[in-house]
């Protein structure tokens, strides 16, 4: 088993969410719920800042990584 570490979680308009970007553990089985999480930060960033997707997503992987 392997875990790849990514420096940002989104490229373009594609943003990571869950265990796709990010996982405390490739065996902690949280990613459904970690990705639910996500979406919700994510859709909370994504309002703030009217739509602009660069900032939103600079926001949320800074929010997340606490």
């Amino acid at each position: 088993m392997s875990q790849a570490r990514l420096d940002r979680w989104s490229n373009g308009r594609v943003a990571l969410v869950g265990d796709a970007g990010y996982c405390p553990s490739p065996r902690s089985g949280q990613g459904t719920s970690m990705a639910l999480v996500d979406a919700y930060v994510l859709v909370s960033q994504l309002a703030d800042s009217h739509g602009d997707h660069r900032v939103a997503y600079a926001h949320y992987q800074q929010e997340m990584q606490g």
